[in-house]
């Protein structure tokens, strides 16, 4: 299939931008436990998931999580991981606004705030690349809220050994392009940035500010 796809392109992106649902302050498991032991851990998640068998052991858990957790997405299935990251906040954000949002619907509840971190990310590699003009030949893989098509592209990507998909953010075209990747291996690294909140309303996100520790002087840490 790849042969019959998308062309590629290749990118170096030093801060793509990822945002996930979170607590904060953030809790890990093994919050507490030596750094060595925190470490072997993380080897033995790498060697044990068949879903991170070809990952570094030292990958931190902000890349493995979308690969041993996958949901569906746009490119992604309930099978096949992704890590979405955009090339510039303002689409990361506008992105995971609309999916919380359908959420926040779905499960009926009541206006509230909920909390996201803001992940940074290197990501290098070749990508099958659906930008601009170059998804028109293949029908339906952007539309706004139907994911059939996309998710059968992906998936014979995927299975013919790509390394991921390029595409444009929906919700934020004039910001920003996005990446679907497939493997961790193109992730090169992953780290916290900040936290937001974003405040349900009841009909939608209206509000998203960011949120930081308050310091013992009163003033933001």
């Amino acid at each position: 299939m790849v042969g019959s796809g998308p062309g590629q392109s290749a990118i170096k992106w030093s801060k793509a931008i990822r945002i996930v649902a979170t607590r904060f302050p953030a809790v890990d498991l093994w919050e507490g436990l030596p750094q060595a032991l925190w470490e072997r851990l993380d080897q033995l998640e790498a060697m044990t998931n068949p879903r991170l068998s070809h990952a570094p052991a030292e990958a931190s858990s902000f890349i493995q999580w979308p690969f041993s957790n996958p949901r569906p997405g746009r490119f992604s299935t309930e099978s096949l991981g992704a890590f979405y990251a955009a090339h510039g906040e303002a689409a990361a954000i506008a992105e995971t606004v609309h999916y919380q949002a359908i959420r926040c619907r779905e499960d009926h509840l009541d206006p509230h705030d909920f909390d996201m971190r803001v992940l940074a990310a290197r990501i290098e590699g070749r990508f099958h690349d659906v930008r601009g003009a170059k998804a028109q030949a293949f029908s339906g893989i952007m539309e706004p809220d139907f994911h059939r098509a996309s998710r059968i592209l992906a998936e014979d990507l995927a299975r013919a050994g790509s390394a991921g998909i390029l595409f444009d953010s929906v919700r934020d075209p004039a910001h920003g392009a996005c990446v679907a990747a497939f493997t961790p291996s193109v992730v090169l690294a992953c780290g916290h940035l900040r936290y937001l909140t974003y405040r349900w309303t009841g009909e939608g996100v209206r509000v998203v500010f960011e949120k930081l520790p308050y310091s013992a002087h009163g003033n933001p840490g």
